[in-house]
């Protein structure tokens, strides 16, 4: 017995003859009464009464009919919805991000992805921008947005964009935009930074800043979330470098003075992801210019 087998009976079923069945299905009749009578042999009962001018369907018959139109009509939803899949249009996906992207890119990125794909379910887990290859390795997230390019061979990245860094100040502080000349004035301030003595690209990119200015920043709190250090900030614990984008966060009480300084942002994903959802995620996300 095989699905051909089974539509040629629903389709006799329905014409009640044939000829008229056969046509439709381009056979010959014969071939579709050899069909039909092996089916009939595998089953064990007849299907069909027949007469001279047409067929007409047993009790046995009448039973498979609903239930054989039923299982089909499910197997066709299953394979439509397996081709959606295959096709990258339903599915999910596990976004690792750091902070600063939800601040701007990352939403629009999901707004317009979501538009075009509706039926992808996403999910977003905020790291770190110090640690951020863990949650990739261990399956926790399928692709991550953040600042540190791939060094794991079993991962591939590729830059996204270059986001401008900013000194981070209470709203009170004495440090202006109008007039900054340099970070070096700030040699005796505290700082709220993530503690630099990691091996991250970020952390390397701040330290490589403050070296430029000739000096090592001090500071009494460290924290790896941009979120954490505005808030510290606000509280009057000292100054910080946060990429720009942090200047859309609503909590009041901070100013950003930009820094001719850029940080890179870089997507993120396993080597042996060939899902087509993530496909068309990264097709989107190097699309998608910062604004």
């Amino acid at each position: 017995m095989n699905l051909d087998q089974i539509r040629y009976f629903l389709l006799l079923a329905e014409k009640r003859h044939f000829w008229q069945t056969a046509e439709q299905l381009e056979l010959s009749q014969s071939s579709l009464s050899r069909h039909i009578q092996r089916l009939e042999a595998e089953l064990g009962f007849p299907l069909f009464e027949r007469t001279p001018r047409q067929v007409q369907l047993t009790a046995a018959g009448q039973l498979l009919r609903t239930e054989w139109q039923r299982l089909l009509t499910e197997l066709d939803a299953v394979h439509r919805h397996a081709r959606q899949v295959s096709s990258g249009e339903v599915g999910s996906l596990r976004i690792g991000h750091v902070g600063a992207a939800a601040y701007g890119w990352l939403p629009r990125l999901l707004a317009r992805f979501t538009a075009q794909y509706p039926s992808v379910q996403l999910d977003l887990l905020e790291v770190s921008a110090t640690e951020s290859e863990h949650p990739l390795l261990t399956y926790q997230v399928d692709v991550g947005f953040w600042r540190e390019p791939a060094t794991n061979p079993a991962l591939i990245s590729e830059p996204v964009f270059a986001e401008q860094l900013a000194l981070v100040v209470p709203q009170q502080h004495w440090a202006q935009a109008e007039g900054f000349t340099s970070l070096a004035a700030l040699r005796e301030e505290l700082f709220v930074l993530p503690a630099l003595t990691g091996p991250s690209a970020y952390v390397q990119t701040l330290r490589g800043l403050f070296a430029q200015y000739g000096f090592q920043p001090r500071g009494t709190v460290t924290s790896d979330f941009g979120s954490t250090m505005l808030h510290l900030v606000a509280a009057g614990l000292g100054v910080s470098v946060l990429p720009l984008s942090y200047a859309s966060s609503p909590l009041p009480g901070l100013r950003f003075i930009e820094l001719p300084h850029e940080s890179a942002v870089y997507s993120v994903w396993r080597r042996e992801d060939n899902s087509a959802v993530l496909q068309h995620l990264l097709a989107q996300a190097g699309a998608l210019a910062p604004e």
